[in-house]
């Protein structure tokens, strides 16, 4: 049951600061382009995994504040992802 338990808080603690770990991974400027290629594969696995967490989180059969956590953490790491990778371009009206 210890380690259940253990895993549980590892999930709930890896999605809470999965998104705002890769807000400040975003505000680096790198200097060279093999760090910035590491820059964005962190914020890119960063981001995955605390969506993926949010979103198990937001689905789960449980009470309100895993799902609040939930949201929280997809909603930081689709923040971080617009801010790495940018906003989609905009379709061209004709």
């Amino acid at each position: 049951m210890q380690s259940l338990a253990f895993l549980v808080a590892l999930l709930f603690f890896s999605s809470l600061l999965c998104g705002p770990i890769a807000l400040i991974i975003t505000r680096i400027h790198p200097v060279s382009r093999n760090r910035e290629i590491a820059k964005k594969i962190a914020v890119g696995l960063l981001t995955m995994w605390g969506s993926l967490t949010g979103v198990n989180f937001i689905f789960a059969l449980s009470g309100t504040v895993p799902r609040m956590l939930g949201i929280f953490a997809v909603g930081t790491s689709l923040w971080a992802v617009k801010r790495e990778f940018g906003a989609p371009p905009k379709l061209k009206e004709e």
